[in-house]
C-alpha cells in the first residue's frame, strides 16, 4: 500500500534529490568555468580541456534533464495520517513489575521491602517522563507527515482545479529550475488556468565561454579567443535548450495546454542609448510536440522549427530583439 511517506519521499525528497545532484554538476562546471577565465596559467593541461568540453556540452544539453512528471491523482488518493495514539510501553513495563511485587522472606527480615518498593516508584516516574518524550517525537513526525500531506492535497486540488495560485505555489514548493540559476539564469512566471507565460533571464557574459582549449601535440594547453560566429551559435544552443527545459519542466509538475517561454537579455536601446530588457526569443510550446522530438539528438537551434516563435538571428552578429509570440487567450 502506497503511504503519504512513500508519496512524499517519491514527489519532494526524491525530485530534490535529483535536482540537487543536478544542481551540484551545473553549479562545479559553473565554478571550474570561472576558475579557468581567473587563471593565467593551468597546470593540468589535459584535465582544462576535458572540462571545457564538459561546459561546452553541457550548456547545449540543459534540455536532456528533467524531473518525472507529478501524478497528482495518485497524491489526491493518499490516505490521511493517523494521529499516534498515547505511548506507554515503558510506563506498563515498570508498573506490571510493581503490581506483582511480593517482598521475599529475606525483604521482610532485612526491611528493604519498602526501598524496593520506592526504587521501582521512581522508575515508573522516570519511565512515564520516557513515554511522554517518546511520544512527542511521535507525534512531532506525525504533525509534519499532516502537513507535508495538507500541503499536497491543498496543491493537488488546486492544480486539478486549474488554478493559477496552485500552480505558482508548487513550482516554489519544487522548485525545479535552480541548477539553471547556477548557469546565470533566473525566471519569471505569469499563470493563467490554461498556460503559463515564462521569461527566461540570461546573461551570455557570464556564461558563454569566449575561448577555446586545446591540448597540443606537446601536451601543452593553447587557449585562444572563439571565432564571434561560434560564440554566437553556443549561445543560442544554450538559450534554446534552455527554454525547452523550462517547458519540459513546467510540464512535468502542471497540466497547462502550452507555455509561452521568453528568452530575456539586455541589449542597447539605440534610441535612448541605454540597456534595455528585450526578447531575443519568444516560443510558444505544447506538450505534445516537446514530447515527440528526439532530446537526445536534436540541434536544440533546429528544434525551436517545431513550435510557433520569434527569432532574429545571424551568426555575425547573433540576436536581436524580438516581439513577444502572441498568446492564444
Amino acid at each position: 500500500m502506497t503511504t503519504l511517506k512513500g508519496v512524499v519521499r517519491s514527489y519532494g525528497a526524491a525530485v530534490r534529490r535529483m535536482e540537487r545532484e543536478q544542481q551540484r554538476q551545473a553549479r562545479e562546471a559553473a565554478k571550474r568555468f570561472k576558475e579557468q577565465q581567473k587563471q593565467e596559467a593551468i597546470a593540468d593541461a589535459k584535465q582544462a580541456v576535458e572540462d571545457w568540453k564538459n561546459y561546452i556540452n553541457m550548456l547545449q544539453s540543459v534540455h536532456k534533464n528533467c524531473t518525472d512528471h507529478i501524478n497528482w491523482d495518485e497524491i489526491k488518493n493518499i490516505p490521511k495520517p493517523i494521529e499516534p495514539n498515547k505511548i506507554t510501553n515503558n510506563e506498563d513495563s515498570v508498573q506490571y513489575k510493581l503490581d506483582k511485587y511480593k517482598p521475599s522472606f529475606l525483604d521482610k527480615i532485612l526491611g528493604s521491602s519498602q526501598k524496593k518498593v520506592g526504587k521501582l516508584e521512581s522508575l515508573l516516574e522516570k519511565a512515564k517522563q520516557t513515554d511522554i518524550q517518546e511520544y512527542n517525537t511521535v507525534f512531532e513526525q506525525y504533525t509534519q507527515e499532516l502537513d507535508g500531506w495538507n500541503t499536497l492535497q491543498k496543491m493537488a486540488q488546486g492544480v486539478d482545479d486549474k488554478n493559477p495560485e496552485a500552480y505558482k505555489d508548487t513550482l516554489e514548493y519544487f522548485d525545479p529550475f535552480s541548477d539553471i540559476g547556477e548557469l546565470g539564469g533566473h525566471l519569471s512566471f505569469s499563470f493563467e488556468s490554461s498556460y503559463v507565460d515564462i521569461d527566461l533571464h540570461i546573461n551570455c557574459k557570464e556564461i558563454i565561454p569566449d575561448y577555446e582549449l586545446k591540448q597540443t601535440s606537446t601536451g601543452k594547453l593553447s587557449r585562444k579567443n572563439m571565432a564571434k560566429s561560434k560564440f554566437n551559435e553556443l549561445y543560442q544552443d544554450h538559450i534554446c535548450s534552455a527554454i525547452i527545459r523550462v517547458a519540459r519542466e513546467t510540464f512535468a509538475y502542471l497540466p497547462v495546454e502550452y507555455v509561452r517561454v521568453n528568452a530575456m537579455t539586455k541589449l542597447l536601446n539605440s534610441k535612448t542609448g541605454h540597456l534595455k530588457d528585450e526578447a531575443i526569443l519568444s516560443v510558444i510550446m505544447p506538450p505534445e510536440t516537446i514530447d515527440s522530438l528526439n532530446l537526445e539528438t536534436i540541434d536544440p537551434s533546429d528544434s525551436m522549427q517545431n513550435f510557433v516563435h520569434n527569432m532574429k538571428f545571424k551568426k555575425t552578429n547573433g540576436f536581436g530583439a524580438v516581439e513577444k509570440v502572441e498568446l492564444n487567450k
